[in-house]
């Protein structure tokens, strides 16, 4: 027989579920991100400048590894925060991403702009 939900040291698993979601969120965020980078190395050889499509790749690849593990180290405090009942820590994941994605994209943009104009 299972105790019963409001036992303590039991956490509420809708939280724990939640969680997990989030986690698979950030996963697929990371997967679609080398993804691009894969892209953009195969299907963009020459942008703008001869080694722009590499650098485009390599900093898609390499921010998706760092949301990987970020977004898995968030999990893991959300959980203890989660079974310690105490507040959620706060992330800075969600604009360090956003920063990095932004980035990715002006590099992208200033490549284009190059081959753009050399024509």
């Amino acid at each position: 027989m299972a105790p019963p939900e409001d036992a303590p040291g039991h956490p509420d698993y809708r939280f724990t579920l939640a969680n997990e979601r989030t986690l698979l969120a950030w996963l697929r965020t990371a997967l679609a991100l080398v993804a691009g980078g894969v892209a953009v190395a195969t299907y963009a050889p020459d942008l703008g400048v001869r080694w722009g499509s590499a650098v485009v790749a390599l900093g898609l690849v390499f921010s998706g590894l760092a949301v990987a593990v970020l977004g898995y180290r968030r999990w893991r405090g959300n959980e203890a925060a989660i079974r310690a009942g105490r507040p959620l820590p706060a992330s800075w994941l969600m604009p360090t991403v956003a920063a990095a994605v932004a980035a990715v994209v002006v590099v992208v943009a200033v490549l284009v702009g190059v081959e753009v104009l050399g024509r």
